[in-house]
């Protein structure tokens, strides 16, 4: 017996059942599941294209299938209960089940079509027909489970009419699927949902162009007794709103597992945003958007790691000059700037595998891959010349010039740390060295910096553990004879390197920043021991200390003195201290304002190696001090150099004609003895007289009653 009759097929004596009807409500709620499935189909296509792994695609193409299949058969069968006829209508359970069973493969297929990336125009046709001819399977074989008295017969144009509806509809539901795919947002959720409602309506209007397509026919003489009223249908209203809720209990589900999978991911996304974030914030300058200092050694150690034989790599240190100076007058906006520039420039010079970083503040760094050492020289020189032209900045034109330090692997070193640390020891010579050049590592600079190292932390045990001595040059008077002050003098007796000149610790110490302390501990000394001079019988000497350019910008330098003169006991008067001419310029007003508070301690102020510096009038006039020193390279080569001797003669002059007394130092000779004295020179220092003096030796060349007999008349 065949499933389909059209009408064609009718027998003359059927009669035909007219009373049909549909139940508005129902065919309501027919129509708001079918617009859950067409919604459920588009968030399940997201889902589906989206997921990861074939496990999870696999999952989401089931649970797409039950929600979407589920959905489209429950409208079917909702829209069938809100069928009523003048006669009983029952459904045979199989037919039923086997109606539900194609609506969930024909769903999986679908799922299966749009978890591809993407499909051809003949393949959405191809899959759009096969998903149409499915549905209208489902409800066609769906309408062969009415079991009643009448026959069903087809209107065979209604019947092709409705199998296109499908097919253009799942063609819709295909193409919105794969154009929805990907899209979030408030405007990519109101539009599907009004796609949704429309599937909705074209998947309802497949099924009842299908129901206008079927009559029920009953045969003549059963008519009269197989009619009954057609009200009765409270039962199959409240069937059809059970399996309405199921439906969209169902499909929520569906649904809600897909918003929730959507907020999982979207928090994954985020996490994995936040996590390249962080991963470039510990990877990048974020000034320059070049690697930072961390990423580099990363990045080099692994580079150097994974080298094959006889290649051969070069680190550079690129430190700029006295970048401190931008930041300090212009302000760090434009410092940011000059360096993004500086990186731009360094950049272009640079080949297009080599890695560049910023390693801090004004520091780059450079690994590049070199045939011979002296490309890597040249690279270096190339840098140089880079930062030759000054900049185009806001503020007008400026210079900036760098010092670089380099190092070849593996020829200075294996290992990553060593060729830094070989760089970073070049570009600290070349600081020392003029700057505004590059420099190669050599053993030579590592056994220098060794040796500097074991020396400082040598003169830092030798300060602390009273391994220092202090010797005493006289300064006297050019008219008497009479010793008038001492000029202290550190003296450092190495127990391996012997004799250790002031002109090699001093610097030393200023380097590495305990140039305060040496200051103050020969300060002390020198106090202590005249103290001990003025008991052994010289009440009237004084001693002079040197003060070290550095110590001029320490404003705690004037309580420190008053403190050492506290503990000693010497009067204020007895102690001079000599500060160069180049020291007070470093900052000229905060060194003034320091020795306004010294002199005003009682303290005298004297100026050491007048004339070798910026020799001013004008910043002599303002300072607060009490006698110069004529610099030993004026008094040297008298009476050779009559320069020199009208030099200082002139000093001498103007000195007096401030009120100030006149120091010559480095005197050795009796003509240049004379020469000053004739000059109204007031004190000698050299060697004309005395050495500088250990304490005890000082005590017996000041016994004798004739302490300076070349003076005598």
């Amino acid at each position: 017996m065949p499933l389909l009759h059209f009408l064609a097929d009718m027998p003359a004596n059927q009669t035909v059942l007219l009373d049909c009807r549909h139940d508005p409500s129902l065919v309501l709620l027919a129509y708001l599941v079918a617009s859950a499935a067409g919604f459920t189909a588009l968030a399940m296509a997201n889902r589906v294209s989206s997921s990861r792994t074939m496990g999870g695609r696999e999952l989401w193409r089931w649970i797409g299938a039950f929600a979407l299949g589920g959905g489209i058969w429950s409208m079917h069968f909702i829209a069938m209960l809100s069928f009523s006829a003048p006669l009983h209508i029952g459904y045979n359970f199989y037919i039923t089940l086997l109606s539900l069973l194609i609506a969930v493969a024909v769903s999986y297929a679908v799922m299966w079509v749009i978890s591809r990336k993407r499909l051809a125009p003949w393949q959405y046709v191809a899959a759009a027909v096969t998903a149409g001819v499915g549905i209208a399977t489902m409800h066609y074989s769906g309408m062969a489970a009415i079991e009643s008295a009448a026959t069903l017969y087809y209107d065979p144009t209604l019947f092709a009419v409705s199998i296109l509806i499908a097919i253009g509809a799942s063609l819709a539901a295909l193409v919105l699927a794969f154009y929805f795919r990907g899209k979030t947002g408030e405007r990519a959720h109101w539009l599907r949902i009004l796609a949704s409602l429309v599937m909705g309506g074209a998947i309802a209007s497949m099924h009842f162009t299908g129901m206008a397509a079927m009559t029920l026919a009953v045969p003549s003489d059963l008519y009269a007794h197989v009619l009954r009223p057609v009200a009765e249908t409270g039962e199959q209203t409240v069937l059809a709103v059970s399996i309405g809720l199921i439906a969209l209990m169902i499909i929520v589900a569906g649904i809600g597992a897909s918003w929730a999978d959507q907020r999982l991911r979207e928090q994954h996304a985020k996490l994995r945003q936040v996590a390249q974030q962080l991963n470039a914030v510990t990877q990048y300058d974020p000034l320059t958007n070049l690697f930072n200092g961390r990423a580099f050694t990363q990045l080099a150690n692994r580079a150097l790691g994974a080298v094959e034989p006889q290649q051969r790599w070069a680190l550079l240190f690129i430190d700029l000059d006295n970048f401190k100076r931008i930041n300090d007058s212009l302000g760090h906006a434009t410092g940011d700037h000059l360096l993004q520039l500086v990186a731009q420039r360094i950049r272009s010079a640079l080949g297009g595998e080599d890695v560049m970083a910023r390693f801090s503040g004004d520091e780059f760094c450079v690994l590049a891959r070199v045939e011979h050492g002296y490309q890597a020289e040249q690279l270096a020189s190339r840098i140089v010349d880079q930062l030759q032209t000054p900049f185009s900045l806001a503020c007008g034109q400026i210079s900036q010039t760098a010092s670089i330090g380099l190092s070849l692997f593996p020829q200075d070193s294996a290992d990553y740390d060593a060729l830094f640390k070989h760089a970073g020891l070049a570009v600290g010579y070349c600081k020392q060295n003029g700057r505004n050049r590059s420099l190669r590592f050599s053993p030579d600079l590592e056994r220098r910096a060794h040796m500097d190292l074991t020396l400082e932390q040598d003169l830092r045990r030798a300060l602390n553990e009273d391994g220092l001595h202090v010797h005493y040059q006289p300064i006297v008077s050019s008219e008497t004879g009479q010793v008038m002050s001492l000029e202290a003098l550190a003296r450092w007796d190495h127990p391996e390197r012997g004799a250790v000149s002031p002109e090699v610790f001093a610097p030393l110490a200023e380097q590495h920043g305990f140039i305060v302390e040496l200051d103050l501990w020969v300060a002390e000394r020198a106090c202590r021991d005249l103290m001990a001079l003025r008991k052994a019988g010289f009440p009237e000497l004084r001693v002079a200390f040197n003060c070290s350019a550095l110590n001029l910008s320490n404003r705690a330098l004037p309580a420190a003195i008053a403190h050492i003169l506290a503990r000693t006991g010497l009067d204020s008067s007895g102690l001079v201290m000599e500060v160069t001419e180049n020291a007070l310029m470093n900052n000229l007003n905060t060194a003034v304002e320091i020795l306004e508070e010294i002199r005003r301690l009682g303290v005298k102020i004297s100026i050491d190696d007048f004339g070798s510096g910026y020799s001013s009038l004008a910043y002599l006039r303002k300072l607060p001090v009490n006698s110069l020193k004529v610099d030993r390279s004026f008094i040297r080569e008298i009476p050779a150099q009559p320069n020199d001797m009208a030099i200082t003669a002139a000093i001498i002059a103007m000195a007096h004609k401030l009120q100030l007394k006149v120091v010559a130092e480095g005197v050795e000779t009796e003509e240049q003895l004379d020469f000053l004295r004739a000059n109204d020179c007031d004190l000698i220092q050299g060697y004309l007289f005395s050495r500088p003096l250990s304490l005890e030796a000082l005590q017996l060349w000041l016994t004798p009653p004739q302490a300076s007999p070349q003076l005598s008349a």
